[in-house]
């Protein structure tokens, strides 16, 4: 009877002793734990997207067409992009192509200043290669180059003050493409993308009331888009 009354006090001892403690060493600090950081995107795979775009450019053969020999152009387009991308660390690369319908158009004074000398771009198609860096969780800035291919009507027009009417021929130049750009995936599927581009076009000779050589066409487009990833 007496161990058990002796064990019953030093347990009691220990308890105050205890408690003792932990009130002289003070409160205890919670226990924080670190944040769960979100899901880095993985933008591996094939892609899909629709474009949007506005392009300002000038378009003329330095002499003649049109009259001083440069005229703006500018309008908007429409488009679809296919493309797969890699992923190594936070190094994406890969490859797409892109179509878009143009109505991007302009005209100047020829050096008749009774004709006008206009030029309309009507479809651009390109094959570019893509490389970026994932900035952050969700995130991919990106340069892209490669080459590009327009359909060009180059005409001349004299208002019917002749009786000429409108003249000109269709041709299919082709050149490069390169710009930077941005992309933002909202969740493992969709994401939208914002670029700057210039397209730069060769030269080549139009029909029109008169035959004028070395016609070119650069503009640079403002694209947006919406991607989905399969």
């Amino acid at each position: 009877m007496k161990s058990v009354f002796k064990a019953s006090i030093a347990a009691t001892a220990l308890s105050l002793f205890s408690t003792t403690s932990v009130l002289a060493d003070g409160p205890q600090a919670p226990i924080v734990l670190p944040p769960v950081a979100p899901p880095i995107t993985d933008w591996t795979g094939p892609y899909a997207g629709l474009l949007l775009s506005y392009n300002d450019g000038d378009f003329g053969n330095g002499n003649f067409f049109p009259g001083d020999g440069e005229g703006e152009l500018s309008g908007y387009g429409y488009g679809l992009v296919l493309g797969y991308n890699f992923q190594s660390g936070n190094i994406v690369y890969g490859g797409e192509v892109t179509w878009s319908g143009l109505n991007v158009d302009g005209a100047e004074d020829c050096a008749n200043p009774i004709f006008e000398c206009g030029v309309e771009v009507e479809n651009v198609a390109t094959i570019r290669g893509r490389i970026g860096i994932a900035a952050g969780a969700k995130s991919l800035v990106y340069a892209t180059a490669g080459w590009a291919a327009a359909d060009v009507h180059a005409y001349t027009d004299d208002d019917g003050f002749f009786g000429v009417g409108r003249n000109g021929e269709t041709k299919r130049l082709n050149g490069y493409v390169f710009g930077v750009g941005f992309e933002h995936a909202f969740n493992e599927r969709f994401s939208v993308r914002a670029a700057i581009l210039r397209h730069n076009f060769n030269e080549d000779d139009f029909q029109t009331d008169i035959r004028y050589n070395d016609i070119d066409v650069d503009f640079t487009t403002i694209e947006i888009g919406g991607i989905y990833r399969f």
